[in-house]
């Protein structure tokens, strides 16, 4: 029995649809069924009860589906990692992450790259937005997932940056503020609330506070009440009810436990990250991981399921000897 004959038979049960199967397999509906008929002969069981009104697939044939289920990922394992060897697809990748941005997503399209690319690690290097550009043009850094006018120097005369996500901005109030019992808030209903922001001193982060002050002042007449240095001090002023801070949808604080985000509406200001790279020095895992960023956040935007997330069992395996983190 052949994996061909395998993956017609998951195909099926996967899609409930004989034709489904074959156009994905690229074979006639004739032979798909041909196909079938001879997996019965040699397993010496029925896969499927037919009937006038379609099929159902048999215990047995339950049983057979999980099994080979593990059988073709084992095979797709098998034949990535023997690829990567005979590729010389080893080494690692460096990745800069914006600080705050969720890394569920960026941990989701990881976990489907190494299932592509088993023998690659994974190198996660964080810092300030200013970081970030460093060492993204002294070359530590394969890839930076940033806001692109982090990036806008035109001593970087062959970045590629690619968009990968747009979002608005959600409101973060400590867990005993009396707006944590919202789920959303106008922005007219929140203009005598104590803003905290980031100051121009702020180090690494002077581009994005200057964006957000002038979004709120110019924008929407929201005048901060505490002009702090650091993102930890912000922090601070929130999670002890001293003041509320807008940050965008898809960040978080550092303990997002301490904090209540209320979505916000009146507040059309958005946000854009983007994946940038060094468009001569692209690696084929670089551009594999790319095209998988690309593919996740625009599965995501269209309301889609995406990557499944990394759950308890699969972490460890798949990132525990794979992916550290580097300063």
């Amino acid at each position: 029995m052949n994996l061909e004959k395998i993956k017609c038979f998951v195909d099926i049960v996967k899609y409930n649809s004989f034709t489904k199967a074959a156009q994905e397999n690229y074979i006639t509906q004739a032979a798909i069924s041909q196909q079938i008929a001879s997996m019965e002969a040699e397993l010496g069981f029925p896969l499927f009860v037919r009937s006038k009104r379609g099929f159902t697939v048999t215990d047995s044939g339950k049983s057979f589906y999980e099994s080979s289920l593990r059988l073709l990922a084992l095979y797709s394992r098998s034949l990535s990692r023997a690829r990567c060897i005979a590729h010389n697809l080893s080494g690692y990748i460096s990745l800069g992450i914006w600080p705050g941005l969720d890394t569920t997503h960026t941990y989701c399209v990881i976990q489907r790259l190494l299932q592509a690319y088993p023998s690659m690690q994974i190198t996660i290097r964080p810092g300030t937005p200013t970081e970030l550009f460093h060492k993204y043009t002294v070359g530590k850094l394969a890839m930076a997932i940033a806001m692109p006018y982090d990036f806008s120097d035109n001593t970087i005369s062959d970045a590629v940056i690619e968009p990968l996500l747009t979002c608005g901005w959600r409101l973060f109030v400590s867990r005993d503020h009396p707006l944590a019992q919202f789920d959303a808030v106008d922005i007219a209903d929140i203009r005598n609330e104590k803003f905290a922001v980031q100051g121009e001193e702020s180090i690494g982060f002077q581009t994005y506070n200057l964006t957000v002050t002038e979004q709120m002042l110019n924008h929407h007449a929201l005048s901060p009440a505490f002009v702090v240095p650091n993102f930890d001090t912000q922090q601070m002023l929130v999670a002890t009810n001293q003041a509320v801070m807008l940050l965008p949808e898809c960040c978080h604080p550092t303990v997002p436990a301490l904090f209540q985000s209320i979505r916000l509406t009146g507040y059309p200001e958005t946000c854009t990250f983007s994946a940038i790279w060094r468009s001569h020095s692209a690696s084929p895992v670089l551009l594999a991981y790319a095209a998988l960023l690309k593919e996740y956040f625009a599965a995501r935007s269209a309301g889609a399921c995406a990557f499944p997330p990394p759950d308890a069992a699969s972490f460890p395996a798949c990132f525990g000897e794979n992916t550290r983190a580097e300063a």
